[in-house]
């Protein structure tokens, strides 16, 4: 059987868990892994070479932080087969879960584990056409989460229809939120779940407006923005916001003294 299946991992400081779970990827049959080294500080690349020589490997080294959307890009476009499956290194996948992707998936749906778990969440199954179709990851993301959900809602708009495999057949190692967020700036779980949330409202609604889709440089100040204005909220306060000014149409008649300002406002409030 030719490769079908490429397995795409990224690591920054998590070669403990990737020595539990590679040696599990690389011996599944007729697949390839491609695991991407983004600036680890414990030489994953040079482990990975060592003990897997089989297995692909993208250095990154441009970057002190840690971005796995661009982690996961990289890895993709490293990959050749028709279908990525995407999985944090701290995924040991159990034995069936192959036969069961080859045997049920089909070729315009994605694939997440269910029932969903935090754990599992940013696992998942995708046609490489659809995953390229959709723009993959949105890079303009920095920090804890978020990504994920952005790609899969724009997998649906694309037609791809999301659906499930058990998730009995993954294994998540357990540990700490430390471990989760020690690259990232931003420490704190619930500011970045709502700078991930006001981002993505918003990069929607620009989209629309515009009648384009924002480039990367548009959508990393705009997510620059939504993080400056979470985080300018002080801990413990309610109804963080977001203005986000929207570009003034010359058609429309102005005023030599005024300046008709419009905006987009968004506000977390309580249920």
């Amino acid at each position: 059987m030719a490769t079908d299946i490429a397995f795409i991992t990224a690591c920054k400081g998590r070669l403990h868990h990737l020595k539990q779970t590679l040696p599990l990827l690389a011996a599944q049959p007729d697949t390839e892994s491609v695991v991407v080294d983004y600036a680890c500080p414990q030489g994953t690349r040079r482990w990975v070479k060592e003990h897997f020589p089989q297995v692909k490997v993208v250095a990154v080294d441009d970057d002190s932080g840690w971005c796995v959307a661009r982690a996961r890009n990289l890895g993709a476009t490293a990959a050749t087969a028709a279908r990525f499956c995407l999985i944090d290194a701290d995924i040991k996948v159990r034995g069936g879960f192959v036969s069961w992707i080859r045997a049920n998936s089909r070729p315009d749906h994605f694939y997440r584990a269910l029932p969903l778990g935090m754990d599992v969440w940013g696992t998942f199954v995708c046609p490489a056409e659809y995953f390229w179709r959709a723009g993959g990851y949105d890079e303009a993301f920095r920090g804890w989460g978020g990504e994920d959900d952005d790609l899969y809602m724009r997998l649906e708009d694309i037609g791809c229809t999301p659906s499930g495999f058990p998730a009995s057949l993954l294994e998540p190692i357990q540990h700490g939120d430390a471990e989760r967020v020690a690259f990232h700036e931003v420490k704190d779980h619930t500011a970045s779940h709502r700078v991930n949330q006001i981002y993505i409202a918003a990069k929607t609604d620009l989209a629309k407006i515009l009648g384009r889709a924002l480039s990367l440089e548009e959508r990393k100040r705009l997510f620059s923005e939504a993080q400056r204005g979470v985080l300018a909220v002080p801990a413990g306060a309610s109804n963080p916001s977001l203005e986000v000014a929207l570009p003034v149409d010359p058609r429309v008649p102005s005023d030599p003294d005024w300046v008709l300002q419009h905006k987009l406002v968004y506000r977390f409030a309580r249920r």
